[in-house]
């Protein structure tokens, strides 16, 4: 069965990568990482290094996905209704605060993985069911509730930080060579391998993030909050799309240029999926 680890370049993927690479766990066929447009620039710092790392160290192939962007879909107007993929904010008549339905993991990280699977590595047509494929993810100990279930039959989701596979059925098995371990766990391990952490993985734009990330992130990346504030406009007047009331990134519903953030709040307002931040 062809094993693929699912990339996001966050602590718990990379190191999935790494160790693989490294053969501390079995060695995967594949690692794919689907860029969504703009990630944070630590990110894509990180991402040269492991580049380098691969060609110095044999790594397992390391295949980055361009073919979507969502921060160009965003940010053009004339495109249908792209920007409500992300889970944005919005305040009814009567004060109470929701969010958009999120679309954006499904569509420019679950969907690109899969089409480049059948694509290029399997290289059969459209329509054409996919063999039995291993998609190993970086999901750790103190996040096991982000395991699930693949909604397709030709995947196996593979948890090598948890020791548990699962299939579309709801059948769950044990996987012998695993290595269950904690985030902080993970943390060690690179500390011991003399690599570099990787920075926490996700667009600059993400909504789902704690006052304090919108803070380090204008005082540290300013061209990545500068990049946010501009989805927060585009997005904004979206009552051609059929949401009658204004469109935030951040939950005061206020623009984001204008938010006086909270550095003590660093719990985030909710959580992407097992394909994002790991």
């Amino acid at each position: 069965m062809m094993e693929i680890i699912s990339l996001g370049l966050g602590v718990q993927s990379t190191a999935l990568y790494l160790m693989s690479s490294m053969g501390q766990i079995p060695r995967a066929d594949y690692a794919i990482f689907a860029d969504t447009g703009k990630e944070g620039s630590g990110t894509y710092k990180y991402m040269n290094f492991l580049q380098q790392w691969q060609a110095k160290n044999n790594g397992i192939p390391l295949i980055v996905c361009q073919d979507k962007n969502l921060y160009a879909d965003l940010l053009d107007k004339e495109r249908s209704n792209r920007f409500s993929s992300i889970p944005a904010f919005t305040q009814s008549e009567n004060g109470s605060v929701g969010m958009l339905r999120r679309q954006c993991t499904a569509e420019y990280k679950i969907f690109v993985v899969d089409n480049y699977i059948r694509d290029h590595i399997y290289q059969i047509p459209k329509g054409t069911q996919r063999p039995r494929t291993g998609l190993w993810h970086g999901i750790t100990l103190d996040e096991v509730e982000r395991m699930s279930l693949p909604h397709e039959a030709w995947k196996v989701n593979t948890y090598p930080f948890l020791g548990q596979l699962s299939r579309k059925n709801g059948e769950t098995s044990p996987i012998s060579w695993s290595r269950p371990m904690s985030r902080q766990d993970v943390i060690r391990w690179y500390v011991l391998h003399e690599l570099p952490i990787p920075p926490k993985s996700s667009c600059v734009f993400c909504p789902y993030q704690s006052d304090h990330s919108w803070a380090m992130k204008k005082i540290n990346e300013p061209d990545d909050f500068a990049a946010a504030v501009k989805v927060d406009e585009a997005i904004r007047n979206s009552t051609a799309k059929g949401i009658n009331n204004p469109v935030y990134l951040h939950r005061s519903c206020r623009p984001l240029a204008q938010v006086v953030f909270d550095t003590g709040q660093k719990e985030e307002w909710g959580e992407c999926s097992g394909n994002c931040h790991v």
